[in-house]
């Protein structure tokens, strides 16, 4: 929880021989001396400095918020990051380097993934069509059928079809409504479709309405 305005300095040594991170609090009026920012690090070398983040404490604990100022690019800067394995959840320290390595990886295990998926699309779609085109007249049904079991392709085709219906619907009104004006209102709000998940309808036309006698 932040208690006063001030800076926090971020050092790390030599990762080669020491490796250690050290965060040094300043607050307000008592900075480093002359602006000379530098820290020695308990095994003796001088610290690299890598970072300033400025802090508030105007903030709320949950409003708190960090501005990094990075002077220059730090491979070997360790970081803290949240890491979600389906339901496990932990907090692992790694090197920028190692970080942006995994990242890298992962685009490209992504671009390769897709580029795959791709090919495999495509060559799906073609199948199915060759499927479509020759399974009617094929001596060797059998086999076909065996391929497209494999590739998960069902063997249907689609044809199109017009049915008439009629339909008879009841509406009720206002006494004093304007009836002239339901026609438009039944043509407006009447659909039509099917519950059968073979059956897609693409489109129904109202050819005329009629009022049924009373």
């Amino acid at each position: 929880m932040l208690t006063t305005n001030g800076t926090k300095y971020v050092f790390v040594c030599d990762p080669d021989e020491c490796d250690t991170l050290i965060e040094v609090t300043c607050v307000s009026g008592f900075d480093f001396p002359n602006g000379v920012i530098e820290h020695t690090c308990p095994c003796g070398r001088q610290m690299a400095y890598v970072s300033a983040t400025i802090l508030s404490s105007q903030l709320t604990k949950e409003e708190q918020m960090e501005t990094t100022i990075t002077d220059t690019y730090n491979p070997n800067l360790l970081v803290t990051y949240k890491k979600i394995d389906g339901d496990e959840v932990s907090y692992p320290t790694e090197k920028v380097a190692d970080i942006e390595w995994s990242l890298d990886q992962s685009r490209r295990n992504y671009k390769n993934l897709t580029e795959k998926q791709n090919a495999w699309y495509s060559k799906e779609s073609k199948l199915r069509s060759l499927l479509a085109e020759v399974y009617e007249n094929s001596d060797d049904q059998g086999s076909l059928a065996s391929i497209a079991e494999i590739f998960d392709i069902p063997l249907t085709k689609e044809i199109e079809y017009t049915a008439w219906v009629r339909v008879d619907l009841t509406i009720e009104v206002e006494l004093n409504g304007d009836y002239d004006a339901i026609a438009d209102y039944i043509a407006q709000n009447l659909t039509v479709d099917s519950y059968d998940s073979m059956i897609s309808v693409n489109n129904h036309e109202i050819d005329r309405i009629e009022e049924g006698e009373y």
